[in-house]
């Protein structure tokens, strides 16, 4: 694993037990003990408090993995389909075959 997915996960290890206890329960223990047996032992982030989520100086990596446990886990299964029906508009978009051949 590179080591910008180690940072990632480590700022995801430092943030997730910021959730409510409930929340945090929600995420498979098996996911969990991943994110700590391959995040950087040495990457440290430090997240301010006073700052919400968005507000923080996190890899984009790191926004990625939240975002996928958000709608994998965390949120209602009505919110989790329209996460995906966005993604997937997001992808078709992306890689129409009109963007996939412009100069």
């Amino acid at each position: 694993m590179n080591i910008v997915y180690q940072n990632a996960l480590a700022e995801v290890s430092t943030i997730l037990p910021l959730l409510p206890k409930d929340l945090l329960e929600k995420i498979p223990k098996s996911l969990l003990n991943f994110i700590e047996q391959k995040k950087s032992k040495s990457y440290m982030l430090n997240v301010n408090l006073e700052k919400t989520l968005s507000e923080q100086n996190l890899l984009k990596e790191t926004r990625i993995i939240l975002s996928l446990l958000y709608r994998s886990y965390l949120c209602d299964p009505e919110q989790s389909r329209k996460l995906k029906i966005e993604d997937e508009i997001e992808v078709n978009k992306k890689y129409s075959y009109e963007n996939l051949f412009k100069k």
